[in-house]
Parts: structure tokens; sequence; C-alpha cells
């Protein structure tokens, strides 16, 4: 019994609703002793109130800039609390589960994303391999056609801010729908439209920006259905897809134009999938976003508030909630044909709802330069786009040389990418679990803190040093003109050590600013596309000028940036999550 109530003083001390904000105030420690109905005396309670700063002041700061000159003791409380001017004085505060959906919803889930989100770096990659047969078609210059990647790429950066503007408050399926809508009738006239160079330009351009989407979107998703303390291998998973483009994209590429078929056949392919995807999403995908649908209970559709009262809760330590069978503890969501199509409004107007899943503020402009204001955002963002840069170096450099120093096919070229490949899905995978366990580690060991978020940076250090290895040792690989394993145990540690940082970074991204989510991956994802167009359109002048060997040595140096950012935000680790304005 003595544990229990030690239990129920640390969770009313450390409380983590499902907004990512930390929740903690002064009434829910009275209301959730008497929730859980343990025999606490009223005197402990009283002592933890008086532990608790006071934020009304850090608050009125933080809502005119992205970031408040809060205090240091707000790292452990919000500074969110419910009183009666707002109407919450009366709302009964429980412990909701994260999520209502069962777990054949989330893989399902799971896969749909993944999916998506592999068709965008394949509408890229597939095109690569068919460049010298498009500039005989087109019967233009090798910079004329070459630049129809740099276009792509181009507005590949800043499609997702776009996308990610609306996704936190439009919901998720409904640009899920239009982007592969977009996507599936641009790919169709790609392979239907009469050779002409402006043609391209302009289809690709909407290509692009079709399927940016992918990243931001699917981000989100996985963050709407996948608590914190998991969060770290879930967007590993979703990785997945991302990174299996570049892989299969060549492969497939090449057994097209293998077999003679046109090369109009590689945009027909993928509106093929894109088509499916469509489909897909359209008939079984539902809504996610959580200031829509809150965390998929039923219930909340049918009552203005409610608490959980099951005794499953009552029973077990918030912490291990997430353990306990769905069903037992909340009405979950109902597979449905056709669910949620258009734009949805929220399930539930009572202010319960609105306070554990309140909406964010108008998507503008103004919210990205507000983002890029916040010091870790910009940091860890350029931290990873350098991470990018050295690597696209190393891809778009990969086929050239294998072709002209190594001289093998161009199927045998798009095979050689599955090396790398298989190491992007083991750093991602093998970064994301990591990361989850020693996040749980330090939860354990400090029970009464919060966790600072930048902790889960720390394993960037090793990341960064791998691929700096693999970037110096694949220049002087191909300098040196080594065996073919060589340069591939090397372009394996760039990519490993890339997944491996990139993970940890938007898990980081994904916490930091949990309402705005697709928002944030959309800022990350423009520093390291922008970061990655600009290394492959420059990178084979460098290697003509400097050398294969000295420029890839320079751009592993560039990874000193890098490490000592990671280091900056650690140094200071804890610093700003709880001074992030929770209205942008």
């Amino acid at each position: 019994m003595e544990k229990f109530e030690e239990d129920a003083i640390n969770v009313a001390n450390a409380l983590e609703f499902s907004n990512e904000s930390s929740l903690t105030f002064r009434s829910s420690l009275t209301n959730l002793a008497e929730a859980l109905e343990f025999p606490m005396k009223k005197e402990k309670v009283l002592k933890k109130e008086a532990e608790l700063p006071e934020t009304e002041e850090a608050s009125q700061k933080s809502s005119n800039s992205a970031i408040a000159p809060a205090p240091e003791s707000e790292k452990k409380v919000s500074s969110l609390s419910p009183t009666p001017q707002n109407g919450l004085n009366d709302v009964p505060l429980k412990d909701e589960p994260y999520t209502c959906f069962t777990k054949t919803q989330r893989v399902t889930i799971f896969v749909i994303v993944i999916f998506i989100g592999f068709l965008g770096p394949m509408a890229g990659n597939i095109y690569i391999p068919a460049l010298p047969l498009l500039q005989q078609e087109f019967n233009v210059g090798t910079t004329t056609i070459n630049s129809t990647v740099s276009v792509f790429m181009a507005v590949f950066s800043v499609g997702p801010l776009f996308w990610g503007m609306f996704a936190d408050s439009t919901g998720r399926k409904f640009l899920f729908i239009t982007s592969l809508l977009l996507l599936v009738l641009v790919n169709i006239l790609l392979a239907t439209v009469p050779a002409n160079i402006g043609a391209l330009y302009t289809l690709r351009v909407f290509q692009a920006f079709g399927s940016s989407s992918a990243i931001s979107l699917g981000t989100g998703t996985v963050t709407d259905i996948t608590p914190p303390k998991h969060r770290g291998k879930a967007i590993g998973y979703f990785m997945m897809g991302p990174n299996m483009g570049p892989i299969l994209a060549p492969i497939i590429s090449g057994l097209i134009l293998m077999k003679g078929e046109p090369w109009r056949w590689l945009f027909g392919f993928t509106s093929i999938m894109s088509g499916i995807a469509l489909c897909v999403v359209l008939v079984i995908l539902p809504e996610t976003l959580r200031c829509i649908v809150g965390n998929a209970d039923q219930r909340w559709k049918n009552s203005g508030n409610f608490g959980t009262t099951s005794s499953a809760w009552e029973e077990c330590a918030l912490e291990d909630a997430e353990d306990t069978r769905i069903d037992e503890v909340c009405e979950p969501p109902r597979w449905r044909i056709l669910p949620d199509i258009g734009i949805q409004k929220p399930v539930n107007t009572g202010p319960q709802f609105q306070f554990l899943y309140p909406a964010p503020a108008k998507p503008s402009i103004k919210m990205y330069w507000s983002m890029v204001k916040i010091l870790p955002v910009t940091i860890s963002s350029i931290s990873t786009a350098l991470l990018f840069a050295n690597y696209y170096a190393f891809s778009v450099t990969l086929s050239h040389f294998l072709q002209t120093d190594y001289h093998m096919s161009n199927l045998a070229v798009g095979a050689s990418y599955v090396c790398p490949g298989v190491a992007m899905l083991v750093g991602s995978q093998s970064g994301g679990h990591l990361s989850d366990y020693l996040r749980q580690r330090w939860m354990n060991r400090h029970a009464d803190k919060k966790f600072p978020l930048e902790y889960r940076l720390s394993l960037q250090l090793l990341g960064i040093l791998v691929n700096t290895a693999g970037c110096i040792g694949y220049g002087w690989a191909i300098n040196k003109h080594y065996h073919l394993v060589v340069v591939l145990v090397f372009s394996a540690l760039s990519a490993f050590g890339l997944t491996w940082c990139s993970n940890t970074t938007m898990t980081y991204l994904s916490e930091l600013l949990s309402k705005r989510t697709a928002g944030a991956i959309a800022v990350s994802s423009l520093f390291r596309n922008v970061g990655a167009t600009v290394s492959s359109s420059i990178i084979m002048k460098l290697c003509r000028a400097m050398g294969v060997g000295w420029c890839f040595t320079g751009l592993g140096l560039c990874n000193l940036i890098s490490l000592f950012s990671v280091l900056y935000l650690l140094r200071y680790s804890g610093h700003w999550q709880g001074k992030i304005c929770h209205n942008m």
C-alpha cells in the first residue's frame, strides 16, 4: 500500500498527457488521489502542491514569442493549468490511454504509411537511371536533362512546408488523399504526353510536390498513435518506407529498361503504385489527428466529458498502462469502409477534450518562422542536413564511378545500392530501439524528474563519427581504385550513420513540438533536402577540381559542425522543452 502511495505521488508529479505536454498542475494532484482511491493523506498532497513553482508570469511572457523565458523549475511542470476562468475546474481529470486504436489497427496504419513513405523517394530515384535515354528521347543536352533532377529536389525540399502547414490542423487523411490523387494524375500525364522538355519540367514539379507530403504526414500519423516511450522505434519502422525508395527504385528502373520497355513505363509503374495507395487510404485509413479524434476513444463522440474509470487503470501504474488491453479501458474504433472522408471536425467540443487535445493555432507562414527561431530546431536540422549532403554526394557519384572506373552494367549498379540501403534500414531500426531503451532507463533512474528530450541526441555522437569514417573512406577507396567490397563497406558506414542520426532528430522534434509534429518535420526536411540538392548539384565539379579523395575528406570534416552542434544541445539539455510556446 505504501508503494502505491508513492507511485501515486510520482504519477501526479510527472503526469504526461496525450498532447505531449506535461500537464501537471495543482488541482490534478487531489483529483488523481481521489480517482485512484489510494489512502493518501491530504497532507502529502498539500506538501507536493507547495513544491510546485508558480508559472503565471512565465505564461504571460510566452504568448509573445516562440520561446518564453520561463524559469528552470518549469521543466517539471507545465504552464497549462485548469482554472475557473477557462471552465475546467469542474472537469474530472483522469488517466486516459494514449491511444485506443487496437494493436491490429495500429499495425495496419503503420503498413499504410510505410508504403506511402516509399512512394516519394521511389518517384525521384526511379527516374535517374533513365537519364541518358531521356536525353536522346527529348533531344537535349546533359545539363538540361540533369536539371530536371535538380528541379525535382528543389520542389521536394519546399513541398513539405505546405503539407505540414495544414497537417496539424486540417487532418492527416484529407491531405493524404489530396497528395496521392495529384501524384496519380501527374504520373499518368508523364506516361502519356508527347516528348516535350517543357512539359517534362512542369510535370516533374507537380510530381515532386505531390510526393513531398509523405515524410511530414507519415511522421505526424506515427506520433498520433505512438506514445513518447516507444516513439524512437516507431519512427524507425516508418522510415523503412522512405529508406527503401532509394534502394528498390534503381533496381525497378533497371528491370523495366532491361526488358526493352519504353521509358514511359517508369511513370506508369509509379502511377499504378500511387493508385493502390490512394485506394487503400480511401477505403481503410482512419483519421488519426489528435485534436480531431483525440485518442480515438469512441465515447468522446457520445459524451461531453468523461474519464476512464475502469479498474484496469487503478490496478496498474501509469507507465505500464499501455500494456493493458485497450478494450478494457476504452472503446476502440471499429473498422469502417471509406471512413472520415473530407475535412473532419473535432469529435467532441467539451472542455476536457479541448484541454487534453488542444488544436494548434491557425496555419500560417509565420508559424514556420517561429519554428526556425527555436534554436534546437534549427541546430538539429542543420546538423542532420550536413549528413544528408555528404550521403547524397556519395549516392550521386557511386553510379558514375561504378560505370566508368569499374565498368559495371546498369542493373549491377542498381544492385550495388542494396548494400547502403540495408545499412540505412539497420541504422534506423537499431538507433530507434536504442533511443527508446536509453529513455526508459533514464526514467527508471529518475522517477521524480522530467525526461530531458535532448538526451535522445546523445546517440548522434556515434552516428556522426561512423558517417564521417564512411564518407572519407569512400572517397579514398574510389580514388585508389580499391576492390568493390571496400567501396561498398564504406558506403554502408555512411548510410548507417545517416539514418542512425536522422531517426533521433525526427523523434526529438516530434516530442519537442508535439502539437506541430508535421510542421517541425517539414522544417527539418527543408534543411536536409536543400543540403542534398546543393551537394548533388556540385559534387562532380568538386571531384574534378579537388580529386575524389580530398573532396570527400572535406565533406567528412564538415561533419565536425554537426558534432559540435549536438554537444551544444546536450550541454543545455532540458533547457528548451519547458519554454516552447504551446500556442504556436
